[in-house]
């Protein structure tokens, strides 16, 4: 390859752990027309460094993260200000967006992708076993067995085949477990999104606005995208709407819920039981969610299965690779603001 060649090659940096990024081939087969720099999770400030060392010897358009830059929790202009002239692709491997300044990638041109596909499924699983969990009791029922007490005080539960489910946010997700719970004789699920789908897309769920939803489902499951128009979309007044006693789970994201709201709520009785993966302060947990045994909670690992890894590595490069096709991504969460920079 001809260094005329060699610089006429988009520039793309990598920010991904080696040892664990399953991508390698094709990279290569995309050698002739990427230029590639690989940058591995060190500390934040080592990372900006590197990437401004980058950006000095010639110009990058795109910017992959892989699985391993998850633990900055703030992807903003401190990350992206290196390439801001010449910035027009970043693609997250997470389904979430939130930690993301997306508007500051949209004012520099930049499309934002996200990976919603590979973490969809073992999402709905998590969900699904939280919600079984928290219908049968089970963590107080571990606890009870564990401390020597066999089945002494444990109560009949409800079943599944007699619940009206409500869920809030009817995307990939929501409607990944609206099947399962079908396929478990759930007696009724309700939805509520954005917008409503059209019948021959609702497969037997049944369209609520949310306060209806919440009046009419005995278990409410969390499904949508963490934005301000969502932040503590459940608090006091949607948790007085709800049956008394009844459940909550939630796999989305944590500020969704009104925290301090949730434990007042089952304090009283009005919330009987909750399944949750994530918190509205991670990786601190209300104290009375971590001592009640009517909480089932997982530390934000829903998708933390091994197929998971692979999976979002290769939907970040089909997006990078629709991007070289046609100048936008297979999952576009925003729509650049087109400027002179562009």
């Amino acid at each position: 390859m001809s260094n005329f060649t060699k610089s006429l090659r988009r520039g793309v940096v990598i920010l991904a752990q080696r040892d664990i990024f399953h991508g390698k081939k094709r990279l290569k087969a995309l050698e002739e027309r990427c230029h590639f720099a690989f940058v591995e999770p060190t500390t934040r400030d080592d990372v900006i460094s590197q990437l401004g060392k980058l950006a000095a010897e010639r110009p990058y358009e795109a910017m992959l993260f892989f699985p391993g830059f998850w633990i900055f929790k703030i992807w903003d202009k401190d990350l992206f200000g290196p390439f801001a002239g010449t910035l027009k692709l970043v693609v997250t491997s997470s389904a979430g967006y939130d930690h993301i300044d997306v508007d500051y990638l949209s004012q520099k041109g930049a499309y934002l992708a996200n990976s919603p596909a590979a973490v969809a499924e073992p999402t709905a699983m998590t969900t699904l076993m939280l919600i079984l969990q928290t219908v049968r009791n089970t963590t107080h029922a571990e606890m009870t067995l564990r401390r020597g007490k066999w089945r002494a005080g444990l109560e009949l539960t409800d079943d599944i085949r007699d619940m009206t489910i409500g869920i809030i946010g009817n995307g990939r997700i929501g409607q990944l477990v609206q099947k399962k719970l079908q396929a478990l004789g759930a007696k009724r699920i309700l939805y509520n999104s954005r917008r409503q789908l059209p019948p021959s897309d609702e497969n037997g769920a049944i369209y609520k606005s949310i306060d209806d939803l919440l009046k009419e489902s005995d278990l409410v499951t969390l499904h949508c995208p963490y934005t301000p128009e969502t932040r503590h979309l459940l608090s006091d007044a949607q948790f007085a709407l709800m049956k008394r006693g009844s459940y909550l789970v939630n796999t989305s994201r944590g500020p969704v819920i009104d925290e301090e709201a949730l434990v007042r709520a089952m304090k009283s009785g009005q919330i009987g039981r909750v399944g949750l993966d994530v918190f509205e302060n991670e990786p601190d947990v209300h104290p009375y969610l971590m001592q009640s045994e009517r909480a089932t909670l997982f530390p934000h690992w829903g998708s933390s299965v091994k197929r998971a890894i692979p999976d979002v590595d290769h939907e970040c490069l089909d997006n990078l690779e629709e991007w070289l096709k046609t100048g936008v991504p297979n999952t576009p969460v925003n729509k650049p603001i087109k400027t002179s920079e562009t």
